[in-house]
Protein backbone atom coordinates (compact mmCIF):
# COMPACT_ATOMS: atom_id res chain seq x y z
CA UNK A 1 0.00 0.00 0.00
CA UNK A 2 1.28 3.43 -0.95
CA UNK A 3 2.36 5.77 1.82
CA UNK A 4 2.27 9.57 1.60
CA UNK A 5 6.03 9.68 2.09
CA UNK A 6 8.26 7.73 -0.30
CA UNK A 7 12.01 7.31 -0.60
CA UNK A 8 13.34 7.47 -4.14
CA UNK A 9 16.86 6.62 -5.34
CA UNK A 10 17.90 6.35 -9.00
CA UNK A 11 20.24 3.38 -8.98
CA UNK A 12 20.03 2.01 -12.53
CA UNK A 13 19.30 4.72 -15.08
CA UNK A 14 18.82 8.44 -15.37
CA UNK A 15 16.33 10.63 -17.09
CA UNK A 16 16.09 13.14 -19.95
CA UNK A 17 16.07 16.89 -19.97
CA UNK A 18 14.52 19.25 -22.47
CA UNK A 19 14.52 23.03 -22.50
CA UNK A 20 11.74 24.65 -24.58
CA UNK A 21 8.69 26.53 -23.31
CA UNK A 22 9.20 26.54 -19.58
CA UNK A 23 7.01 26.42 -16.51
CA UNK A 24 8.01 26.92 -12.93
CA UNK A 25 9.07 24.14 -10.56
CA UNK A 26 9.39 24.52 -6.80
CA UNK A 27 11.36 22.10 -4.65
CA UNK A 28 11.24 22.90 -0.97
CA UNK A 29 11.88 20.94 2.17
CA UNK A 30 14.62 20.07 4.61
CA UNK A 31 18.21 18.92 4.32
CA UNK A 32 19.56 16.79 7.12
CA UNK A 33 21.20 19.15 9.60
CA UNK A 34 24.40 17.05 9.58
CA UNK A 35 25.34 18.95 6.39
CA UNK A 36 25.31 22.35 8.09
CA UNK A 37 28.81 21.92 9.48
CA UNK A 38 30.23 21.88 5.95
CA UNK A 39 27.62 23.53 3.70
CA UNK A 40 24.80 26.04 3.79
CA UNK A 41 23.65 25.90 0.16
CA UNK A 42 21.73 23.37 -1.94
CA UNK A 43 22.07 23.40 -5.73
CA UNK A 44 19.85 22.02 -8.50
CA UNK A 45 21.57 20.94 -11.72
CA UNK A 46 20.84 19.16 -14.96
CA UNK A 47 23.11 18.28 -17.91
CA UNK A 48 23.45 20.76 -20.75
CA UNK A 49 24.07 17.90 -23.19
CA UNK A 50 24.65 14.14 -23.11
CA UNK A 51 27.98 13.91 -24.91
CA UNK A 52 30.10 16.21 -22.73
CA UNK A 53 27.75 15.88 -19.74
CA UNK A 54 28.52 19.48 -18.86
CA UNK A 55 26.56 20.43 -15.76
CA UNK A 56 24.06 23.29 -15.90
CA UNK A 57 22.96 25.02 -12.72
CA UNK A 58 19.20 25.54 -12.50
CA UNK A 59 18.93 27.15 -9.06
CA UNK A 60 20.44 27.35 -5.60
CA UNK A 61 19.05 28.07 -2.16
CA UNK A 62 20.46 28.85 1.25
CA UNK A 63 19.85 26.15 3.86
CA UNK A 64 18.79 27.76 7.13
CA UNK A 65 19.76 26.66 10.66
CA UNK A 66 16.90 24.12 10.70
CA UNK A 67 17.77 22.69 7.29
CA UNK A 68 14.96 24.41 5.36
CA UNK A 69 15.46 25.39 1.71
CA UNK A 70 13.38 26.53 -1.27
CA UNK A 71 14.47 26.05 -4.89
CA UNK A 72 12.66 27.56 -7.86
CA UNK A 73 13.44 27.15 -11.58
CA UNK A 74 11.78 26.48 -14.92
CA UNK A 75 11.54 23.41 -17.16
CA UNK A 76 9.41 22.66 -20.21
CA UNK A 77 8.95 18.90 -19.88
CA UNK A 78 9.80 16.28 -17.22
CA UNK A 79 13.51 16.79 -16.62
CA UNK A 80 16.17 14.73 -14.89
CA UNK A 81 17.85 16.87 -12.26
CA UNK A 82 20.23 16.31 -9.39
CA UNK A 83 20.44 18.13 -6.10
CA UNK A 84 23.83 18.77 -4.48
CA UNK A 85 24.64 19.60 -0.87
CA UNK A 86 28.38 19.60 -0.15
CA UNK A 87 29.46 16.40 -1.97
CA UNK A 88 26.12 14.60 -1.49
CA UNK A 89 23.98 14.07 -4.59
CA UNK A 90 20.31 13.09 -4.90
CA UNK A 91 18.46 12.55 -8.19
CA UNK A 92 14.84 13.05 -9.21
CA UNK A 93 12.55 14.11 -12.05
CA UNK A 94 11.14 17.63 -12.03
CA UNK A 95 7.87 18.10 -13.92
CA UNK A 96 6.65 21.51 -15.15
CA UNK A 97 4.29 23.41 -12.89
CA UNK A 98 4.86 21.08 -9.92
CA UNK A 99 5.75 21.71 -6.29
CA UNK A 100 7.75 19.07 -4.41
CA UNK A 101 8.18 18.81 -0.67
CA UNK A 102 11.20 16.65 0.08
CA UNK A 103 13.68 15.64 2.74
CA UNK A 104 17.30 15.52 1.59
CA UNK A 105 18.59 12.67 3.75
CA UNK A 106 21.99 12.22 5.40
CA UNK A 107 24.90 10.34 3.87
CA UNK A 108 25.58 6.81 5.06
CA UNK A 109 27.93 6.83 8.01
CA UNK A 110 30.44 4.71 6.09
CA UNK A 111 30.32 6.84 2.90
CA UNK A 112 33.75 7.74 1.51
CA UNK A 113 34.01 11.51 1.06
CA UNK A 114 35.99 12.71 -1.95
CA UNK A 115 36.34 16.01 -3.77
CA UNK A 116 35.35 15.00 -7.29
CA UNK A 117 33.06 11.99 -6.82
CA UNK A 118 29.67 12.70 -5.28
CA UNK A 119 28.15 10.49 -2.60
CA UNK A 120 24.68 9.35 -3.65
CA UNK A 121 21.97 9.85 -1.06
CA UNK A 122 18.23 9.36 -0.95
CA UNK A 123 15.45 11.90 -0.94
CA UNK A 124 12.08 11.48 0.69
CA UNK A 125 8.96 12.80 -1.01
CA UNK A 126 6.33 14.11 1.40
CA UNK A 127 3.58 15.10 -1.03
CA UNK A 128 3.68 12.35 -3.66
CA UNK A 129 1.04 9.84 -4.75
CA UNK A 130 1.11 6.56 -6.64
CA UNK A 131 0.57 8.26 -10.02
CA UNK A 132 3.41 10.74 -9.62
CA UNK A 133 6.30 10.19 -12.02
CA UNK A 134 9.01 9.76 -9.38
CA UNK A 135 6.89 7.16 -7.62
CA UNK A 136 6.27 5.25 -10.88
CA UNK A 137 9.95 5.24 -11.80
CA UNK A 138 10.85 4.02 -8.32
CA UNK A 139 8.20 1.32 -8.59
CA UNK A 140 9.54 0.13 -11.96
CA UNK A 141 13.15 0.32 -10.78
CA UNK A 142 12.31 -1.96 -7.84
CA UNK A 143 10.79 -4.54 -10.19
CA UNK A 144 13.70 -4.23 -12.61
CA UNK A 145 16.29 -4.74 -9.86
CA UNK A 146 14.39 -7.79 -8.63
CA UNK A 147 14.47 -9.17 -12.20
CA UNK A 148 18.23 -8.60 -12.40
CA UNK A 149 18.83 -10.27 -9.04
CA UNK A 150 16.74 -13.32 -9.92
CA UNK A 151 18.46 -13.77 -13.29
CA UNK A 152 21.96 -12.78 -12.18
CA UNK A 153 23.55 -16.23 -12.92
CA UNK A 154 22.06 -16.35 -16.43
CA UNK A 155 23.07 -12.75 -17.14
CA UNK A 156 26.62 -13.35 -15.89
CA UNK A 157 26.95 -16.36 -18.20
CA UNK A 158 25.46 -14.36 -21.10
CA UNK A 159 23.20 -17.31 -21.74
CA UNK A 160 20.99 -16.65 -24.77
CA UNK A 161 17.91 -17.77 -22.81
CA UNK A 162 17.97 -14.39 -21.01
CA UNK A 163 16.80 -12.49 -24.09
CA UNK A 164 13.47 -14.32 -24.12
CA UNK A 165 13.00 -13.54 -20.45
CA UNK A 166 13.85 -9.88 -21.05
CA UNK A 167 11.20 -9.75 -23.80
CA UNK A 168 8.64 -11.23 -21.40
CA UNK A 169 9.57 -8.74 -18.67
CA UNK A 170 9.38 -5.83 -21.14
CA UNK A 171 5.90 -6.91 -22.24
CA UNK A 172 4.68 -7.19 -18.65
CA UNK A 173 6.08 -3.76 -17.77
CA UNK A 174 4.56 -2.13 -20.84
CA UNK A 175 1.18 -3.58 -19.93
CA UNK A 176 1.40 -2.55 -16.30
CA UNK A 177 2.52 1.04 -16.85
CA UNK A 178 0.64 1.79 -20.09
CA UNK A 179 -2.45 2.78 -18.07
CA UNK A 180 -0.60 5.86 -16.82
CA UNK A 181 -0.07 7.13 -20.39
CA UNK A 182 3.22 8.74 -19.43
CA UNK A 183 5.61 8.95 -22.39
CA UNK A 184 8.49 9.86 -20.11
CA UNK A 185 8.06 6.69 -18.10
CA UNK A 186 7.61 4.63 -21.29
CA UNK A 187 10.89 5.94 -22.63
CA UNK A 188 12.66 5.29 -19.34
CA UNK A 189 11.53 1.65 -19.37
CA UNK A 190 12.38 1.15 -23.05
CA UNK A 191 15.99 2.29 -22.79
CA UNK A 192 16.60 0.67 -19.44
CA UNK A 193 16.02 -2.66 -21.16
CA UNK A 194 17.93 -1.53 -24.26
CA UNK A 195 21.02 -0.84 -22.14
CA UNK A 196 20.68 -4.23 -20.46
CA UNK A 197 20.42 -6.03 -23.81
CA UNK A 198 23.44 -4.17 -25.16
CA UNK A 199 25.54 -5.09 -22.12
CA UNK A 200 24.92 -8.82 -22.60
CA UNK A 201 24.70 -9.00 -26.41
CA UNK A 202 26.39 -12.20 -27.55
CA UNK A 203 27.38 -11.20 -31.07
CA UNK A 204 26.52 -8.60 -33.64
CA UNK A 205 24.73 -5.32 -33.11
CA UNK A 206 22.38 -5.30 -36.08
CA UNK A 207 19.29 -6.38 -34.13
CA UNK A 208 19.83 -3.81 -31.38
CA UNK A 209 20.45 -1.09 -33.96
CA UNK A 210 17.23 -1.88 -35.81
CA UNK A 211 15.19 -2.25 -32.61
CA UNK A 212 16.27 0.89 -30.79
CA UNK A 213 18.00 3.30 -33.24
CA UNK A 214 17.36 2.73 -36.95
CA UNK A 215 14.26 4.63 -38.04
CA UNK A 216 13.48 5.66 -34.46
CA UNK A 217 13.39 9.24 -33.13
CA UNK A 218 16.91 10.45 -32.37
CA UNK A 219 16.64 11.75 -28.82
CA UNK A 220 19.84 13.69 -28.21
CA UNK A 221 18.26 15.48 -25.23
CA UNK A 222 17.09 12.30 -23.52
CA UNK A 223 19.45 10.90 -20.87
CA UNK A 224 18.22 7.31 -21.14
CA UNK A 225 18.35 7.22 -24.92
CA UNK A 226 21.82 8.76 -24.86
CA UNK A 227 23.04 6.41 -22.13
CA UNK A 228 22.15 3.53 -24.47
CA UNK A 229 23.42 5.44 -27.53
CA UNK A 230 26.85 6.08 -25.99
CA UNK A 231 27.05 2.49 -24.79
CA UNK A 232 25.99 1.08 -28.17
CA UNK A 233 28.48 3.16 -30.20
CA UNK A 234 31.38 2.76 -27.78
CA UNK A 235 33.01 -0.09 -29.74
CA UNK A 236 32.39 1.68 -33.05
CA UNK A 237 34.06 4.84 -31.76
CA UNK A 238 37.06 2.90 -30.42
CA UNK A 239 37.57 1.05 -33.70
CA UNK A 240 37.35 4.21 -35.77
CA UNK A 241 39.59 6.24 -33.49
CA UNK A 242 42.33 3.60 -33.47
CA UNK A 243 42.52 3.60 -37.27
CA UNK A 244 45.43 5.47 -38.85
CA UNK A 245 43.00 7.02 -41.34
CA UNK A 246 41.22 8.75 -38.44
CA UNK A 247 44.51 10.08 -37.09
CA UNK A 248 45.23 11.59 -40.50
CA UNK A 249 41.77 13.15 -40.72
CA UNK A 250 42.13 14.68 -37.26
CA UNK A 251 45.53 16.01 -38.27
CA UNK A 252 43.88 17.75 -41.21
CA UNK A 253 41.55 19.49 -38.75
CA UNK A 254 38.59 19.19 -41.08
CA UNK A 255 35.20 18.26 -39.63
CA UNK A 256 33.54 17.74 -43.03
CA UNK A 257 36.11 15.19 -44.20
CA UNK A 258 35.86 13.41 -40.84
CA UNK A 259 32.09 13.15 -41.41
CA UNK A 260 32.63 11.63 -44.85
CA UNK A 261 35.02 9.06 -43.44
CA UNK A 262 32.81 8.07 -40.50
CA UNK A 263 29.72 7.76 -42.72
CA UNK A 264 31.33 4.81 -44.48
CA UNK A 265 30.25 2.81 -41.42
CA UNK A 266 26.80 1.27 -42.06
CA UNK A 267 25.44 2.48 -38.72
CA UNK A 268 26.49 6.10 -39.30
CA UNK A 269 24.82 7.04 -42.58
CA UNK A 270 22.39 9.33 -40.74
CA UNK A 271 23.92 12.80 -40.39
CA UNK A 272 22.71 13.43 -36.84
CA UNK A 273 23.89 10.04 -35.58
CA UNK A 274 27.23 10.42 -37.35
CA UNK A 275 27.76 13.89 -35.84
CA UNK A 276 27.04 12.59 -32.35
CA UNK A 277 29.38 9.60 -32.74
CA UNK A 278 32.20 11.85 -33.97
CA UNK A 279 31.75 14.08 -30.93
CA UNK A 280 31.68 11.08 -28.63
CA UNK A 281 34.86 9.80 -30.29
CA UNK A 282 36.66 13.14 -29.96
CA UNK A 283 35.70 13.32 -26.29
CA UNK A 284 37.45 9.98 -25.67
CA UNK A 285 40.39 10.66 -28.00
CA UNK A 286 42.58 12.06 -25.22
CA UNK A 287 43.26 8.48 -24.09
CA UNK A 288 45.24 7.82 -27.28
CA UNK A 289 49.04 8.44 -27.37
CA UNK A 290 48.73 10.50 -30.56
CA UNK A 291 46.24 12.90 -28.96
CA UNK A 292 46.69 16.49 -30.12
CA UNK A 293 44.40 18.83 -28.22
CA UNK A 294 44.77 21.74 -30.64
CA UNK A 295 43.61 19.60 -33.57
CA UNK A 296 40.62 18.30 -31.61
CA UNK A 297 39.63 21.79 -30.46
CA UNK A 298 39.87 23.07 -34.05
CA UNK A 299 37.50 20.33 -35.25
CA UNK A 300 35.09 21.00 -32.38
CA UNK A 301 35.06 24.69 -33.30
CA UNK A 302 33.95 23.71 -36.83
CA UNK A 303 31.44 21.18 -35.49
CA UNK A 304 29.84 23.78 -33.23
CA UNK A 305 28.84 25.67 -36.39
CA UNK A 306 28.49 22.92 -39.02
CA UNK A 307 26.50 20.22 -37.18
CA UNK A 308 22.95 20.03 -38.51
CA UNK A 309 21.46 19.12 -35.12
CA UNK A 310 21.35 22.00 -32.64
CA UNK A 311 21.97 19.54 -29.80
CA UNK A 312 25.19 18.40 -31.49
CA UNK A 313 26.27 22.02 -31.94
CA UNK A 314 25.80 22.54 -28.21
CA UNK A 315 27.70 19.33 -27.41
CA UNK A 316 30.59 20.45 -29.64
CA UNK A 317 30.74 23.85 -27.93
CA UNK A 318 30.67 22.26 -24.47
CA UNK A 319 33.37 19.76 -25.43
CA UNK A 320 35.53 22.57 -26.79
CA UNK A 321 35.25 24.38 -23.46
CA UNK A 322 35.93 21.20 -21.52
CA UNK A 323 39.02 20.24 -23.52
CA UNK A 324 40.38 23.79 -23.51
CA UNK A 325 40.68 23.91 -19.72
CA UNK A 326 44.28 24.70 -18.66
CA UNK A 327 45.70 24.03 -22.11
CA UNK A 328 49.35 24.97 -22.61
CA UNK A 329 49.63 28.44 -24.14
CA UNK A 330 46.14 29.53 -23.07
CA UNK A 331 45.48 32.27 -20.51
CA UNK A 332 44.98 31.03 -16.97
CA UNK A 333 41.29 31.23 -15.86
CA UNK A 334 40.38 34.41 -13.99
CA UNK A 335 38.45 32.77 -11.17
CA UNK A 336 38.48 34.98 -8.09
CA UNK A 337 39.91 33.74 -4.79
CA UNK A 338 40.27 35.18 -1.29
CA UNK A 339 43.51 35.73 0.59
CA UNK A 340 43.92 35.14 4.34
CA UNK A 341 42.56 38.63 5.02
CA UNK A 342 39.44 38.11 2.92
CA UNK A 343 40.67 40.27 0.03
CA UNK A 344 39.59 39.19 -3.46
CA UNK A 345 42.55 38.07 -5.58
CA UNK A 346 42.92 37.05 -9.24
CA UNK A 347 45.89 35.16 -10.64
CA UNK A 348 46.35 37.98 -13.16
CA UNK A 349 47.87 39.98 -10.29
CA UNK A 350 50.95 37.74 -10.43
CA UNK A 351 51.88 38.56 -14.03
CA UNK A 352 55.55 39.31 -14.61
CA UNK A 353 56.87 36.19 -12.87
CA UNK A 354 56.48 32.51 -13.33
CA UNK A 355 53.82 31.10 -10.98
CA UNK A 356 54.01 27.63 -9.46
CA UNK A 357 50.36 27.05 -8.62
CA UNK A 358 48.96 24.21 -6.59
CA UNK A 359 45.52 23.29 -5.29
CA UNK A 360 45.49 21.73 -1.83
CA UNK A 361 43.46 21.06 1.31
CA UNK A 362 44.41 21.08 4.99
CA UNK A 363 43.10 17.53 5.48
CA UNK A 364 45.21 16.11 2.62
CA UNK A 365 48.27 14.31 4.00
CA UNK A 366 50.08 14.17 0.64
CA UNK A 367 49.53 17.93 0.26
CA UNK A 368 51.23 18.47 3.63
CA UNK A 369 54.18 16.22 2.80
CA UNK A 370 54.81 17.91 -0.54
CA UNK A 371 54.35 21.43 0.84
CA UNK A 372 57.19 20.84 3.27
CA UNK A 373 59.50 20.76 0.23
CA UNK A 374 58.40 24.15 -1.09
CA UNK A 375 60.22 26.43 1.42
CA UNK A 376 63.57 25.24 0.10
CA UNK A 377 62.42 25.68 -3.51
CA UNK A 378 61.17 29.18 -2.68
CA UNK A 379 64.53 30.04 -1.10
CA UNK A 380 66.41 28.96 -4.24
CA UNK A 381 64.05 30.14 -7.01
CA UNK A 382 61.82 32.78 -5.40
CA UNK A 383 63.42 35.61 -7.37
CA UNK A 384 62.02 34.14 -10.60
CA UNK A 385 59.04 32.12 -9.41
CA UNK A 386 56.00 33.05 -7.33
CA UNK A 387 54.58 30.21 -5.25
CA UNK A 388 50.79 30.19 -4.86
CA UNK A 389 48.67 27.59 -3.09
CA UNK A 390 44.88 27.55 -3.36
CA UNK A 391 42.95 25.84 -0.58
CA UNK A 392 39.73 24.00 -1.46
CA UNK A 393 38.81 23.38 2.18
CA UNK A 394 35.12 23.66 2.96
CA UNK A 395 35.68 26.57 5.34
CA UNK A 396 38.22 29.39 5.09
CA UNK A 397 39.01 28.97 8.80
CA UNK A 398 40.48 25.55 8.01
CA UNK A 399 43.13 27.18 5.82
CA UNK A 400 43.84 29.92 8.38
CA UNK A 401 44.24 27.43 11.23
CA UNK A 402 46.46 25.28 9.05
CA UNK A 403 48.78 28.22 8.35
CA UNK A 404 48.96 29.19 12.01
CA UNK A 405 50.19 25.71 12.83
CA UNK A 406 52.71 25.78 9.95
CA UNK A 407 54.42 29.19 9.96
CA UNK A 408 57.20 27.95 7.66
CA UNK A 409 54.70 27.89 4.82
CA UNK A 410 55.20 31.59 4.11
CA UNK A 411 54.20 31.98 0.47
CA UNK A 412 50.85 33.16 -0.95
CA UNK A 413 47.84 31.14 0.16
CA UNK A 414 44.41 31.75 -1.34
CA UNK A 415 41.02 30.25 -0.62
CA UNK A 416 38.54 28.90 -3.20
CA UNK A 417 35.02 28.85 -1.80
CA UNK A 418 33.59 26.96 -4.79
CA UNK A 419 35.33 23.66 -5.60
CA UNK A 420 32.93 23.05 -8.48
CA UNK A 421 34.24 26.18 -10.19
CA UNK A 422 37.84 25.10 -9.55
CA UNK A 423 37.04 21.72 -11.04
CA UNK A 424 35.46 23.25 -14.16
CA UNK A 425 37.91 26.08 -14.80
CA UNK A 426 41.18 24.53 -13.58
CA UNK A 427 40.44 20.83 -14.11
CA UNK A 428 41.14 20.11 -10.45
CA UNK A 429 39.93 16.55 -9.97
CA UNK A 430 41.97 15.81 -6.87
CA UNK A 431 44.48 17.41 -4.52
CA UNK A 432 47.27 18.14 -4.74
CA UNK A 433 47.24 19.39 -8.34
CA UNK A 434 50.07 21.55 -9.78
CA UNK A 435 50.39 23.97 -12.71
CA UNK A 436 53.14 26.26 -13.99
CA UNK A 437 52.13 29.65 -15.40
CA UNK A 438 54.40 31.88 -17.49
CA UNK A 439 55.03 35.62 -16.86
CA UNK A 440 52.36 36.58 -19.41
CA UNK A 441 49.71 34.71 -17.43
CA UNK A 442 49.50 31.76 -19.83
CA UNK A 443 49.64 28.08 -18.93
CA UNK A 444 53.19 26.81 -19.36
CA UNK A 445 52.91 23.26 -18.00
CA UNK A 446 49.67 21.37 -17.37
CA UNK A 447 49.88 19.56 -15.08
CA UNK A 448 53.24 20.55 -13.61
CA UNK A 449 55.59 18.32 -11.66
CA UNK A 450 55.27 17.87 -7.93
CA UNK A 451 57.75 19.67 -5.62
CA UNK A 452 60.00 16.60 -5.50
CA UNK A 453 60.16 16.50 -9.33
CA UNK A 454 59.94 20.13 -10.47
CA UNK A 455 63.49 21.37 -9.78
CA UNK A 456 64.96 20.62 -13.26
CA UNK A 457 62.25 22.87 -14.71
CA UNK A 458 63.02 25.60 -12.16
CA UNK A 459 66.73 25.41 -13.01
CA UNK A 460 65.94 26.10 -16.67
CA UNK A 461 63.72 29.03 -15.68
CA UNK A 462 66.42 30.50 -13.46
CA UNK A 463 68.91 30.44 -16.34
CA UNK A 464 66.63 32.60 -18.49
CA UNK A 465 67.37 36.31 -18.62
Amino acid sequence: MFKHSIIFLFSICHLPSYICHSQNVIIKGKADTSYLSSANTIYAYTHDDYISYREKELANSTIDAKGNFNLSFSVSTPTYIFLIVDNAKAEMVAEPNKTYNINFLAKDSDAVNTLSIAVHVEIEFNNSDDKELNFLIADFTGRYEAFLEYHRPVIAQKNSVIFGRIDTMKTLCRQKYSTYENSYLTNYIEYTFASLEESIALKGTGKLFNTYINGKPIQLSNYDYMFFFNQFFSATASNLMSASKTQNEIGRQNFSSLMEYFKQNKHLVNDTICEAVILKSLMEYFRYPVYKVNSVVAILEQASKQCKAKENQRSAENLKKKLSVMNVGKPVPQLLFQDVNGKTVSLSEFKGKYVYLNFCASWCSSCMQEMMLIPELKKMYGSKITFVSVSVDKKTDAMKNFLKKNPKLDWTFLYCDNFKKAKEEFNVLTVPTYYLIDPKGNVLTSPAGKPQDIEPTFIQIKKKK
